[in-house]
């Protein structure tokens, strides 16, 4: 990466983190570490809308950029909306991308929740820092243009190689 930290436009628009990455001209490269379908979480499954017994897809990965690790994600994708979707290759294919041109659901809206956080455990180990360290946490819900919920993301950045800008107008 160029010197500084990275700014994409997460707080501006809803796109992938490798959409926001690329356009400032940085390569993400994805590390698959886990993909599957689960139960979903009782809290993620109430933010979805779906049963408490309802399967997802859980994706979990790290982005790396030229200087390490740069995110760690965990999705969870509705499988009732994407039959087949644990058999997807995440290492060559976008999420939002798969979610948009295979599955024909079309992302029109997201809410982002940014914080804060010390990183825990499996979240420095993916990153290669500090248990404890501060990372950029954000939660994502993402609809599909009929309103419902399709997919829930928790998201670490590694806060020395990127950093949360937001254009503001008056």
């Amino acid at each position: 990466m160029a010197a500084g930290a990275a700014e994409p436009g997460i707080a501006q628009r809803l796109r992938s983190l490798t959409e926001d990455f690329r356009d400032q001209g940085y390569v993400l490269t994805p590390e698959v570490l886990s993909s599957r379908l689960e139960r979903l979480p009782l809290p993620v499954a109430a933010i979805l809308g779906v049963p408490a017994n309802a399967p997802a897809l859980r994706l979990v990965r790290v982005f790396h950029c030229q200087d390490g690790p740069l995110a760690y994600l965990v999705n969870y994708v509705r499988a009732d909306l994407c039959p087949g979707i644990e058999n997807v290759d995440f290492t060559s294919s976008s999420l939002f991308d798969t979610l948009e041109s295979v599955y024909r659901l079309r992302i029109a809206e997201g809410r982002r929740t940014f914080s804060a956080e010390p990183a825990r455990e499996e979240v420095a180990d993916a990153l290669g820092l500090s248990p404890g360290f501060p990372v950029l946490y954000l939660e994502q819900v993402t609809y599909a243009a009929d309103g419902r919920a399709v997919e829930y993301s928790e998201v670490w950045i590694n806060s020395v190689h990127a950093k949360i800008t937001s254009h503001l107008e008056r």
